[in-house]
């Protein structure tokens, strides 16, 4: 009947805890519901406990990758694995009160008893915060007007609308920390993009849902817990590169030509200012990221842009350097690493991550 999807890396309290509270549910414990933790290779092992209530086949099983490859790819093996028509895709911090997991079953049962209407595409549930206000949880989709207006709001408040306009019904699109996919429409689009490491991969996904004919809605009426949203956390300068990354990325697919090239433009200007404005406050972290993403958004304008496990791979770069600089320091190096051209410096660059993509550069 229902798949829950966890997908993991390195939050194994986390898990530990959503999964015990499944599986203390009667769904889990009847066989209507099956939990499938998908982790992407992270670096410390599970939890004993949480391997001992696995072997016990206690309605939980564990997909280990090989390597990560962000969340859309956790979500697609997560779906290739699942034995039920619905997944219940969750992040590791969200909390599931009890009877809100019969409540989406039981929605489930209404959308396939009436033949004679297309049940949704994709469904999420109303978000609050551990002190039980409300956390915004349904966006509109990116526009290149509205980026621009993001940048004179808080960044709590820019990727989703604000509460009060949110209304039950169709939507553009929901948040992935919980909601509720059909795998018909899985099929019909081919999975969640691979090509989005991490942030906008859902709004992608709502995108290419609606315009293969299903619906996104949004029901208030379920409720759960979300404890760490990424809108209320510090962005390191290895996320910025990643969030800038599926920012471009999602323009470049959906969005008219001219949109996504002056978006990479105003992105490659941003990048030159704050970069200087890093070095000089001597942020060097800061000031790496700011020229991979430089570097990031004149790769976009040529049709080579890093896609998927390139992108974490470029964006771990940054904090490699910095360890290669420290560890040279405390070796007794005073040599100044210098800026090398993308394609000339050594270790992983822009330059050496990066493909023709098929449908060839946006721009020459």
């Amino acid at each position: 009947m229902l798949t829950v999807v966890i997908v993991n890396y390195d939050s194994w309290p986390e898990v530990r805890r959503l999964v015990e509270s499944l599986e203390a549910t009667p769904e889990v414990a009847q066989g209507i519901c099956e939990v499938i933790v998908v982790d992407n290779a992270s670096p410390n092992r599970p939890p004993t406990d949480l391997l001992q209530a696995i072997a016990r086949g206690a309605g939980t099983q564990l997909l280990a990758q090989p390597d990560n490859g962000g969340f859309s790819a956790g979500v697609n093996a997560g779906w290739q694995a699942a034995r039920s028509r619905w997944l219940l895709v969750l992040n590791p911090d969200v909390l599931i009160p009890d009877g809100e997991l019969r409540s989406i079953i039981d929605r489930i049962v209404r959308f396939e008893a009436d033949p004679t209407t297309q049940a949704p595409g994709v469904v999420g549930f109303k978000l609050l915060n551990p002190d039980g206000t409300r956390q915004p949880s349904v966006g509109v989709f990116p526009s290149l007007v509205r980026t621009a207006w993001e940048q004179l709001i808080p960044r709590s408040r820019r990727k989703y609308q604000p509460g009060w306009r949110t209304r039950p019904g169709p939507v553009a699109w929901v948040t992935g920390a919980c909601m509720l996919l059909n795998t018909r429409m899985l099929a019909m689009v081919g999975g969640m993009d691979e090509d989005f490491f991490l942030y906008h991969e859902e709004v992608d996904l709502c995108r290419s849902a609606q315009n293969r004919g299903w619906s996104v809605i949004y029901d208030q009426d379920v409720r759960v817990v979300h404890l760490h949203p990424l809108q209320n956390r510090a962005i390191s300068p290895r996320m910025r590169v990643i969030t800038r990354h599926s920012k471009l990325l999602y323009f470049r697919k959906h969005l008219p030509r001219w949109q996504f090239l002056t978006l990479s433009r105003i992105i490659s200007l941003e990048a030159i200012v704050r970069r200087s404005g890093s070095m000089v406050q001597g942020r060097t972290d800061d000031g790496r990221a700011w020229r991979t993403i430089g570097e990031m958004a004149r790769a976009f304008r040529r049709g080579l842009e890093p896609r998927g496990r390139q992108v974490l791979t470029l964006a771990d770069s940054i904090t490699a350097k910095s360890l290669a600089v420290t560890r040279g320091s405390r070796e007794g190096s005073h040599t100044t690493p210098q800026i090398v051209p993308a394609g000339k410096r050594r270790g992983p660059s822009t330059a050496t991550l990066l493909k023709p993509r098929k449908d060839g550069p946006a721009c020459r």
